[in-house]
């Protein structure tokens, strides 16, 4: 099992009033910095007697808590789970593997820091980090944490091996990060966790390789079993855009058409399920016929990853944008539209 920069624990899995949601939301912003987390409903037909081993094999330990964890009188957990996750990182800490203030909490929902001390001894005596108005700036401590910048608010980048001239982040309240290319953003963003996490994901693209023949098949119907919605729009193989495009990026003729008849067979198939005849009624796949302009990857309908296609540029060298959905949406819900429009336009396969 790799190392992970962070674990991320949490409570109430199966209760609307726990910290899955929450938990989920922090990871979705630590991934799109390139941190490397280990959250449990991002992890394909994981067990929960491997968790201990991803415990040891993470470099921070956070346990996202609110009110509503079940704790004993002295303020103890009462939670199986969680007490084992945190005392197997308590032992890491014990034997010298990780410092104290490696294992902290993310409190929030009532959850006060006295609290959160009370929880475990491995969370005694350390800064713990309380929930502000606007949430992502408490995902941003979080993640200042975990990088090494302990100072909150000296600001800081995360060592990353994507060169920073590749990379801006925090252009805007919904613009969140331009990647000058895929090969960057690809580097930050982790597809295969993002769709083992996500409830829906919609796509428009041409060829969608990265959600079909670069993405793990088992991962993909691992997400399908579980109940993610997934949609994916492709550019009409032998439609006359197709050879547009092609001559658009210098490509041979049938260049893009082959590549995207492959691509769309891999979803029809998968479509169809396994051996048993199980289709697959959460996975949409869909063609549209006009002139591709821009790709779109979006995440619980929150989370998006845009790139445009650009004359006489292969798409893969376009820039990425990632947009964050906030209270004022006007980036955000314009481009959502685009995807709507698109979607209602298009022919569905089934």
């Amino acid at each position: 099992m790799e190392i992970q920069d962070i674990f991320i624990a949490y409570h109430g899995t199966y209760d609307g009033r726990g910290s899955l949601q929450k938990a989920r939301d922090l990871f979705y912003y630590l991934e799109s910095k390139g941190v490397k987390c280990y959250f449990f409903p991002n992890e394909p037909n994981e067990y929960f007697a491997n968790t201990p081993i991803a415990v040891k094999n993470s470099k921070k330990f956070l346990l996202v808590c609110n009110d509503t964890i079940a704790r004993k009188p002295d303020g103890s957990i009462d939670c199986n789970g969680v007490y084992q996750e945190t005392t197997t990182f308590w032992n890491c800490i014990y034997e010298g593997k990780r410092r104290r203030g490696d294992a902290r909490v993310y409190a929030f929902g009532g959850m006060t820091l006295e609290a959160a001390n009370d929880l475990h001894v491995a969370f005694q005596g350390v800064a713990h980090i309380l929930e502000k108005e606007n949430s992502e700036e408490s995902f941003e401590d979080v993640y200042r944490w975990v990088v090494g910048y302990e100072n909150v608010g000296n600001g800081g980048n995360k060592k990353s091996d994507v060169p920073s001239d590749l990379v801006i982040n925090d252009v805007s309240s919904e613009l969140k990060t331009v990647y000058v290319r895929r090969s960057a953003m690809n580097k930050n963003w982790d597809l295969r966790k993002m769709v083992l996490v996500a409830k829906k994901v919609e796509c428009l693209g041409i060829s969608n390789n990265e959600m079909t023949l670069k993405m793990d098949e088992s991962v993909l119907r691992e997400a399908l079993n579980n109940g993610t919605h997934i949609e994916l729009m492709f550019l009409k193989p032998n439609g006359k855009f197709t050879r547009f495009r092609e001559k658009e990026e210098g490509q041979a003729r049938n260049t893009i058409r082959n590549n995207t008849n492959a691509t769309l067979s891999f979803a029809l198939r998968l479509k169809k399920g396994d051996k048993a005849g199980k289709t697959f009624e959460n996975l949409k796949i869909y063609t549209y016929d006009c002139v591709p302009r821009m790709n779109l990857i979006i995440i619980d309908e929150t989370h998006m990853l845009l790139q445009y296609y650009a004359n006489d540029v292969p798409g893969g060298s376009n820039p990425c944008f990632y947009i964050k959905k906030q209270c004022d949406n006007q980036i955000f819900d314009f481009y959502y539209n685009q995807y709507k429009k698109m979607r209602a336009e298009a022919k569905e396969h089934v």
